[in-house]
């Protein structure tokens, strides 16, 4: 390849291209590690996501939450799928860094930063997911507030921060 007068990679003898580096075993391992785990992550993503989905009934908070409450340890199955890909993200995200840098190290530092960025935002979501819980179980810290607007709180944070979470 070049560029101006520049050329960019080095030329074999018969003309064609070479590699600049060869592919270290680091690399090959976190390569394997990194696809495991693309595959990994988007299978508890989609399950926790699968879990929950049912639960949360677009427009009526109260469903909402006698849904919530009714199947809460499917809620916290969720909750514990969505832990389990936020930690394992963090893995992938160094892989893909190990993988990218000998490429270019500029661009595999944005990749991590923009891949870890997603990934707070993503824990972020799945803290409100325990504050919905602590509304569902009540506490005397509720008795400040009438049946409908707990309610309101629950939709809101299950349905409406979860989906804008997901949008940012």
């Amino acid at each position: 390849m070049k560029i101006g007068n520049m050329d960019l990679l080095p030329k074999r003898e018969d003309g064609l291209a070479t590699n600049v580096h060869a592919i270290e075993q680091p690399q090959r391992t976190a390569a394997k590690v990194v696809g495991f785990l693309y595959l990994f992550t988007n299978a508890t993503a989609i399950f926790g996501y699968c879990l929950r989905g049912p639960l949360l009934v677009r427009g009526n908070a109260a469903q909402t939450v006698k849904n919530i409450a009714d199947s809460e340890r499917l809620y916290r199955i969720s909750i514990v799928t969505d832990l389990l890909t936020v930690a394992c993200v963090l893995i992938l995200v160094l892989g893909l860094y190990t993988v990218l840098k000998p490429v270019n190290r500029n661009v595999a530092l944005l990749a991590l930063f923009w891949r870890l960025a997603e990934n707070f935002i993503l824990a972020i979501i799945t803290l409100s997911a325990f504050a919905t819980l602590a509304l569902v179980n009540g506490g005397d810290y509720l008795r400040a507030f009438d049946a409908a607007q707990v309610q309101a709180l629950v939709y809101t944070l299950a349905v409406r921060v979860h989906g804008a979470g997901f949008n940012i």
